[in-house]
């Protein structure tokens, strides 16, 4: 095993803890695939393959994460250095924030409130605060929330989730 530095040992620290974090993701998608209907008629029900995608999608992180500590060994680094390379990646923890609390409210809010809603607080937070800024975050976001859901509903009759208000 080769020595690292505190600075070349944070990438397989964020590697390994990114394999930690989809993995994880990917167990709680096939434990909510799971509870998805089951018909008496198919002899498999509706969650059953995407359980099968989301543990392979686990088993593959779990393997990769074993080969990467069997090739390199335990990764050090320290918790100073790592805590500043993290807030060097503050926008990007922020805009992933938001992203988790747009998949939440969605369910609760419907398609249309949440995603505008998402979209003009991201394009705020990134862009400039400037006047016409505020104007093109406002019409992206109507374009791009309520675009889709009549594309979806007319176009494919798929109806995107709905406000539970």
């Amino acid at each position: 095993m080769e020595r690292r530095s505190s600075e070349t040992a944070l990438i397989p620290v964020l590697q390994m803890l990114s394999y930690l974090v989809i993995a994880l993701g990917a167990l709680f998608m096939a434990f909510k695939a799971g509870s998805l209907p089951a018909s008496r008629w198919e002899p498999m029900s509706a969650g059953t393959f995407p359980q099968i995608i989301f543990f392979s999608i686990a088993a593959l992180c779990g393997l990769a994460a074993i080969a990467e500590i069997v090739k390199h060994g335990l990764p050090k680094t320290s918790l100073k250095h790592a805590w500043h390379r993290l807030i060097a990646l503050k926008t990007v923890i922020i805009n992933l924030v938001f992203f988790i609390v747009y998949m939440i409210a969605m369910p609760i809010a419907g398609f249309i409130v949440s995603t505008f809603t998402y979209l003009l607080i991201a394009q705020l937070y990134l862009a400039p605060r400037q006047l016409i800024t505020l104007l093109i975050a406002v019409v992206v976001a109507v374009l791009f929330s309520a675009g889709p859901y009549y594309l979806f509903s007319e176009v494919f009759s798929i109806y995107l989730p709905r406000a539970r208000w």
